[in-house]
């Protein structure tokens, strides 16, 4: 999904907190299913594509959808598939799993929720001492609503994985909260924060479960700098941190009025 961003700025004065609350609004919202144990499987039925994670790398250059969209994806399945059938990765690029030293995808294994069937996949955000090659130690996109931002976003805005941002949808007037859980684009949030917007983002095509139905309308981002969370393996307690502390943030701003005057 592509995204428009449009920048609005609201002042407020808050002891402690920011000095202005962010309004940053995108065309859309598109669905991240990174870190997610099912979200790159080894057979390719995951919900992301193979491909949503990988770029072939011709004559030294990585192509993807910016820089070839007539041809990347084509170009990402013909390496892939060489790939693993040579094992020798160095003409792609992943970037949505973990690699090994020597470059090749790690798999899940023993204590992983899907041993040998799916890639560990990877977030910004790390949950402490967990193992760093176990999927575990990533954030799941099932369980924890986590927002994708850009390093411009995050820079301007003093934010580092874990600190909080509000997600408002105003066609619907649902807000929600989410950790900074993943980089590098604004416009892109966890399978569970569109849950959480009252949208479901699996599609099922051929029995196969894929998170690929984003938000067609307009949201509007909202940064709680000052908001932090302590990521952990229990989810439930996690997510309920989020909220808690997601809602205390924004009172403290003025409250969802304030974000509907900023995205008006």
């Amino acid at each position: 999904m592509k995204t428009v961003l449009v920048s609005l700025l609201l002042v407020a004065v808050t002891p402690g907190m920011a000095n202005a609350v962010d309004c940053a609004g995108t065309a859309g919202l598109a669905v991240d299913a990174d870190g997610a144990p099912d979200s790159y499987r080894v057979d390719g039925k995951g919900l992301s594509y193979t491909c949503d994670g990988v770029f072939a790398v011709v004559d030294g250059v990585a192509h993807t959808q910016n820089n070839d969209k007539p041809n990347w994806q084509g170009l990402c399945r013909t390496y892939w598939a060489k790939a693993q059938a040579t094992n020798d990765y160095s003409k792609v690029k992943i970037v949505g799993f973990a690699k090994d030293e020597h470059g090749r995808p790690l798999i899940q294994g023993a204590g992983d929720p899907l041993p040998n069937e799916a890639y560990v996949t990877t977030t910004s955000l790390t949950i402490p001492g967990t193992p760093g090659k176990a999927q575990r130690h990533y954030v799941n996109a099932n369980e924890i609503p986590y927002v994708v931002l850009s390093k411009a976003y995050t820079t301007k805005y003093h934010l580092s994985p874990g600190d909080l941002v509000a997600v408002y949808r105003p066609k619907t007037g649902v807000i929600a909260y989410g950790v900074h859980g993943d980089c590098c684009t604004l416009g892109e949030a966890s399978v569970r924060l569109h849950q959480d917007l009252g949208n479901d983002p699996i599609v099922v095509s051929g029995g196969v479960r894929r998170a690929k139905r984003g938000i067609g309308d307009r949201v509007v981002f909202v940064a709680l700098t000052g908001a932090h969370t302590t990521p952990t393996l229990e989810a439930a307690a996690w997510r309920a941190e989020i909220k808690q502390k997601g809602e205390a943030a924004l009172a403290a701003l003025g409250g969802l009025a304030t974000v509907k005057a900023c995205a008006h």
